[in-house]
Order: structure tokens, then sequence, then C-alpha cells
């Protein structure tokens, strides 16, 4: 299956996104866990309205704005909080995996045993409401690193990012390398090797043959887009054409190595 997050730089209301992606050719998509009121309509109505669109919803997405707080030992208790509320709403929704960061920036130099704590408890959670636990790749992977080898519950694995890891992987490629045993999820996009532009594949600089060569075989789940136009003012037409095109290439490419 091949699918695109459903939030991709072009500002129609979500249902008309959904039906733009249907209509595409995707087989999926997924979503933002709306925390702040953001959206147009209930998040509780969201799972629903995409699947009635005949969409597989892949993961759900939890804000990350605060997420530093899970290695400050007078917070950590907070997010654990709101990790476990972002939980049930999976649950809830029988949405399978729910991604997180664990960093944001690179104020967090490295993973100390609260942080790791709290984890624990998440993933424990996550474990008993059967929903997955997917740690993305963002800029402080030595963090990321320290939690997959701290938690060996396989509960949780890897969203790897193509564009986070052409900008700080260290070596490219090295971490879905390591840890191609726990990836759970994607999200495929290039860039320049400057900027985190999310672009679609190939009108950057990740280097996709290497790319497909690398992602494991015993994957079967979605290979899901997470991309913004190149240019302002896009046809939302042409875009999610030219996203769908790339993806179903790159899938072809990884299918038959």
């Amino acid at each position: 299956m091949v699918g695109i997050f459903n939030w991709y730089g072009i500002p129609h209301t979500i249902k008309k996104r959904i039906k733009a992606i249907k209509k595409a050719g995707f087989d999926s998509t997924s979503m933002w866990i709306d925390e702040e009121g953001y959206l147009e309509i209930d998040p509780d109505s969201i799972p629903q309205l995409i699947r009635d669109n005949g969409l597989f919803l892949e993961y759900a997405h939890a804000p990350y704005s605060r997420i530093n707080t899970l290695w400050d030992s007078g917070k950590a208790r907070d997010m654990e909080e709101e990790l476990r509320k972002h939980i049930d709403y999976c649950a809830r929704h029988q949405i399978p995996i729910l991604v997180i960061h664990v960093t944001k920036g690179f104020r967090v130099k490295e993973a100390n045993e609260r942080g790791i704590g709290v984890l624990k408890n998440i993933v424990r959670y996550a474990k008993d409401k059967n929903v997955l636990i997917a740690a993305e790749n963002t800029k402080q992977n030595s963090v990321l690193e320290t939690v997959f080898e701290s938690i060996e519950d396989r509960t949780l694995g890897l969203c790897f990012d193509t564009s986070h890891d052409n900008l700080h992987g260290d070596p490219k490629l090295s971490l879905l390398e390591r840890y191609r045993d726990r990836v759970l999820c994607f999200h495929i996009s290039d860039n320049d090797g400057l900027v985190d532009d999310h672009w679609i594949p190939h009108q950057g600089k990740v280097d996709w043959e290497a790319f497909i060569k690398m992602v494991p075989k015993e994957y079967k789940g979605v290979l899901n887009l997470e991309v913004l136009p190149k240019q302002k003012g896009m046809n939302e037409e042409t875009f999610l054409r030219e996203a769908y095109t790339a993806i179903r290439e790159i899938e072809r490419k990884i299918r038959h190595i």
C-alpha cells in the first residue's frame, strides 16, 4: 500500500483533502492529533471520515511542541499523561500506530533515566491498549538510539523519516540499517540536504536507490509520504498525481529487489 499524510501544504478543508487523496489513487492516509483546536471538525470524527472515503488510516501523529519535558524530572509526569491520552485516542478509534518524537531541536543532549522510565510506562500502557508506538528520527539520533537500546519491547519501533535522515543521519541510512527489524512506518520525502523541505521524492538530494535497497524485506506496511509542494501555488490535483506516481515507483522497486 502507498499513502500520504493528510496535511500536504495546500489549505483546503480536511474533508476535501481526504477526498482528493482517495481520488489520486492512494490506499492510505495518516493524521495529526489536534489538541489545539486548529482543525475545523471534531477530531473524533476524523478516523471514520477517512474510512468512509475508502482509505486505510495507518497512524496518528502526536503533537511534540512540549516533548522535551519528557527528559525534565519536574515535568516528565505531565508528558506521560499527555502521551497516555494520545494512546487512548488511537485505541478508541482502532488506529494501529501512534507516531511520537522523543526530542525537539537540539536541546536534549542525552537520554536520562527519568525519561526512559516514562517511555517504558508508555510502552506498557500502549501494549495493553493494542497500540504500537513509532518513535521518529529527528535531529538527536543518539537519544533515539539510547531509547531503543533501553526498551526492547517491540511495541516500540521506528518511524523512519527520509528527509530528517538526509539532514541528520550520521552516516545516512545507518539508523534504518541498525533498527531494520523495528521499522513500523515511514515518512518518505526529499530535501536539498540543507533544509527540511519535505518535497516529493526525486526533487531533492536523497539517495533513493540506497534507501530502496535498505528497506527491510520483511516490511509489509504502508509506504507513506509526508510531502509538501516544491512550488507555491501548485495545483492540488497535479501535486497529488506527481506524489502518487513517485511513491508507486518506489514501491515497485522495493517489491522487486
